[in-house]
């Protein structure tokens, strides 16, 4: 029985040396996580459009303390030959163009999200 014991008291001891270096303080952010300002919140994941038609979506900054806000945000379409977009205090007008496939990008200076334009 002795013979057994002494393999695993080796195997453990440097076990709990590493889960003791892993373990974190809870008012200390991780250094591998990075530090999250706000999100990005629209109305719609997708948007499907015929050629020459448009809809619209709204969009917010979600800053830290769930404080909305539509100040600072920028939209661009990706592919401008298949939807173009206009926006004014976080209203999006997006027209379709052609027929295919782009994302609209919406950003703010903290964080960035889009939303799928399909036209057919």
């Amino acid at each position: 029985m002795r013979h057994f014991l002494f393999p695993v008291l080796g195997i453990l001891s440097p076990l709990s040396l590493v889960l003791t270096a892993c373990s974190s303080d809870a008012a200390a952010p991780r250094g591998d996580v990075p530090a999250s300002d706000g999100s990005i919140l629209t109305t719609f994941d997708r948007l499907t459009l015929a050629p020459a038609a448009q809809a619209g979506f709204r969009a917010s900054f979600v800053g830290s303390g769930g404080r909305l806000s539509t100040a600072g945000l920028a939209f661009a379409s990706r592919a401008p030959a298949v939807a173009r977009v206009s926006a004014t205090n976080g209203r999006a007008r997006v027209q379709g163009v052609a027929t295919g496939r782009t994302w609209v990008l919406v950003r703010s200076a903290a964080a960035s999200d889009s939303v799928e334009v399909i036209v057919r």
